[in-house]
């Protein structure tokens, strides 16, 4: 059986961690709004950039291939953040606070014009062989 506590790919779930934790510990990345940051870069091992970082997948149309994109799912919790201006002081209360739910994969969502931007601040690699082992 298979049971998910957020709503996001679990290969994601390193990149989320280091979003949270960049977040919790710079407070002026989400106070400092969309404008402040000029690019995000995500290196992760293969599995995860195979299944989420096609790169036609940062352009996501449906809940389905939002929640397997992780140029969206980095720029919906960093969004969230953003629009709250910070995030509550420990790592584990800002998970809870930037959980993903059902409405960050709604039609209003996955067209935000403000994710949509940040989608565009994403690079993102596959960091080689040190990375896989």
């Amino acid at each position: 059986m298979h049971f998910k506590l957020g709503l996001y790919e679990h290969q994601s779930a390193g990149a989320l961690e280091g979003l949270i934790a960049a977040l919790v510990n710079n407070p002026k990345l989400a106070s400092g709004g969309a404008e402040g940051i000029d690019n995000i870069n995500i290196v992760a091992y293969e599995p995860a950039f195979g299944i989420i970082g096609d790169p036609a997948k940062k352009d996501p149309k449906t809940r389905q291939s939002a929640d397997h994109s992780m140029a969206f799912i980095v720029s919906r919790m960093l969004q969230k953040a953003i629009k709250m201006g910070g995030v509550p002081a420990s790592n584990q209360e800002a998970w809870k606070a930037l959980m993903l739910a059902p409405q960050d994969y709604g039609k209003e969502a996955l067209f935000d014009p403000a994710t949509r931007a940040l989608m565009q601040k994403i690079d993102f690699a596959h960091g080689g062989p040190d990375f896989d082992a």
